[in-house]
């Protein structure tokens, strides 16, 4: 819980700022100015994190999501992870000029082989027809 509003005291250490990148301007407002209770399930609905689970079970949570990560193409999670990480550190414009600079290094220098797959990907992902859930 955040309780300077609640103790009058202005926060120093980067909270007013940090908070309303991680969970958005208007639910920082709300959990700054409201000095409300942080309960699990008050942080997973405002996206402090990515899951809540049971006691005893993040291992398992953290080993499933570790699992999903590692069964994709490892160049690209680092590439992904590396260009998301450095993107928060600018603003949105300078951001998405970083990733269209990125993107454009690496198609660059794709192979053929590697061009031909991606064609591939992408022309058998509009032939698909969605699953219907009626």
């Amino acid at each position: 819980m955040d309780t300077h509003a609640r103790f009058g005291i202005f926060p120093s250490w980067g909270l007013s700022q940090k908070l309303s990148r991680i969970i958005g301007a208007n639910k920082a407002r709300e959990v700054s100015l409201t000095s409300m209770p942080l309960t699990a399930d008050v942080a997973g609905k405002l996206g402090f994190v990515n899951h809540v689970v049971e006691e005893g079970e993040a291992l398992k949570k953290a080993r499933e999501i570790a699992e999903a990560i590692i069964k994709n193409e490892q160049g690209m999670v680092l590439r992904i992870k590396s260009v998301i990480n450095d993107g928060l550190k600018l603003d949105l414009g300078h951001a998405l000029t970083l990733e269209k600079e990125r993107a454009h290094a690496y198609y660059s220098g794709m192979t053929k082989e590697q061009f031909r797959k991606m064609q591939e990907f992408i022309a058998g992902r509009g032939s698909k027809k969605p699953s219907s859930k009626l």
